[in-house]
């Protein structure tokens, strides 16, 4: 059977995931994080998407894109993660030994304001509720990092704007309901 389509619909909004095969750690260190955002702005320059909020753990990352040409979401995500892939292979000395990523991404639409808020809160919230940070403004490797003056020319404008008081929404733990929504939604594309 063949695999289903993952174009996303032009003007959407959409959030998607993905992990290390059997949850193993893609970025051990700084440098491996720094690396990686640094393939991030490398495969945005190829493929034209936007990105509204991102986040990098050690085994896992999210992406938050505002879909503006079809296809390069996933032609972006193929990019990404089999450049990176490849690159995480070498480093690891373990070239031909399996998938490094999960498989295909995961991904949820966007359909109202508020789930986009509280979507974008919950990406950011990630080192937060992991108890990696004692504040989320303290995980380098985020778009909240970056809205709050980190240089790394990967985030783009909101198409609903960022309230004023960002930071401390972020800050203030999101219920668990809500979580259990956002990952709830999450499928295979």
């Amino acid at each position: 059977m063949g695999r289903s389509s993952r174009n996303l619909p032009v003007g959407s909004v959409v959030h998607v995931v993905n992990r290390g095969n059997d949850k193993r750690e893609l970025f051990a260190n700084a440098r491996e994080f720094e690396e990686f955002l640094q393939l991030v702005a490398w495969a945005k320059r190829k493929c034209r998407v936007r990105i509204v909020a991102y986040c990098i753990m050690s085994n896992h990352w999210h992406f938050v894109f505002w879909v503006e040409v079809e296809w390069d979401v996933s032609a972006f995500l193929h990019l990404l993660t089999t450049t990176h892939a490849g690159s995480w292979r070498r480093r690891t000395n373990t070239v031909g030994c399996g998938s490094v990523y999960q498989g295909r991404f995961k991904g949820s639409k966007v359909f109202t304001e508020r789930y986009y808020f509280n979507l974008l809160r919950y990406v950011e919230q990630n080192p937060l509720r992991a108890n990696l940070v004692r504040h989320a403004r303290d995980w380098q490797w985020s778009s909240l990092a970056e809205r709050l003056g980190a240089r790394r020319c990967i985030l783009d404008t909101s198409p609903a704007g960022i309230p004023f008081e960002w930071e401390q929404l972020v800050e203030e733990r999101l219920p668990q309901s809500t979580v259990t929504e956002i990952r709830s939604d999450l499928r295979r594309y």
